[in-house]
């Protein structure tokens, strides 16, 4: 045992002395003061696995991986023996800087390889293109460019085109018009019309069964919209995209007013069409 740790701490100055080696691997090259490395190409298979200097042996205390930092110690008994697994460049690495030496297996790993692949879109010589459009539109089809208008009849699956100033880009449609598809609710564009608020089309309703303002903010009184002003803008919100519309209770509500606010005296006539008092009549400021 004496003999053992007597021997470990000569190691960092006879390793400056002497080069450590390996069956199988080149002298060891220092790296660094107490740090020394090999490389040599190997092949799948076992080998035993014992480093030297100076006429001593030195083989791994535990089992052999890669890239797990193994202790060393004086050789005894037979090799260890060491599993390559694949063909490769492995590196052995001592260190000796802590006293008692190490040791690093590693296996150099090749990039990933990615296909290098060039793609050259096509450049547009100004002529006119022909294309196969068989996949799309059946023969006999009438086709239109949507950039140019111009339009062609599929034949044998092909038609051809003199593409607009677009660089040679076309945007294939049918030119058939067909009809309409019917209306359907699961598509329909609704817009919501607070009647009251929406348009004043006919001022004379305004002040119906008595109401009038309240010289204040406005807040809870009518303010003339009415049927005829929402007719008249049927055309703007058809403009949008609207395809159906959900209006307040056109129905009469009530004359009065409910009274808000701390003292009762806060009027909200019944503008948003919630207190209806007859289903069959519409409510006169409504029209």
């Amino acid at each position: 045992m004496k003999l053992a740790a007597f021997a470990l701490t000569l190691i960092p100055g006879i390793a400056i002395a002497s080069s450590w080696t390996s069956p199988g691997f080149p002298t060891f090259s220092t790296q660094e003061t107490g740090r020394f490395t090999s490389h040599a190409a190997l092949t799948k298979g076992t080998r035993a696995l014992t480093l030297h200097i100076d006429q001593q042996c030195w083989q791994p205390s535990g089992a052999i991986k890669l890239n797990q930092m193994l202790s060393l110690k004086p050789c005894e008994g037979a090799p260890p023996q060491w599993r390559l697994f694949k063909d490769g460049d492995y590196t052995i690495t001592v260190d000796t800087r802590s006293g008692t030496p190490t040791l690093l297996l590693s296996i150099k790993t090749e990039p990933e390889r990615t296909a290098q692949l060039a793609y050259q879109c096509p450049v547009w010589d100004g002529s006119p293109l022909t294309l196969d459009v068989r996949q799309t539109f059946p023969e006999g089809t009438v086709v239109r460019d949507y950039y140019s208008g111009q339009t062609d009849t599929v034949q044998n699956g092909q038609i051809t085109l003199q593409p607009a100033d677009s660089h040679g880009l076309l945007l294939l449609e049918r030119a058939e018009t067909h009809a309409p598809a019917p209306f359907n609710w699961r598509n329909a564009t609704v817009y919501f019309v607070l009647t009251d608020r929406f348009r004043n089309g006919d001022p004379t309703n305004d002040h119906s069964y008595s109401r009038h303002k309240d010289g204040m903010q406005e807040i809870g009184t009518f303010h003339g919209g009415d049927l005829r002003g929402l007719t008249s803008q049927l055309d703007y919100l058809q403009q949008l995209g609207v395809n159906a519309l959900w209006i307040s209770s056109p129905f009469e509500q009530i004359h009065g007013w409910v009274g808000g606010g701390t003292k009762g005296d806060f009027p909200h006539y019944a503008y948003h069409g919630y207190y209806t008092q007859d289903w069959t009549t519409l409510d006169a400021n409504m029209g």
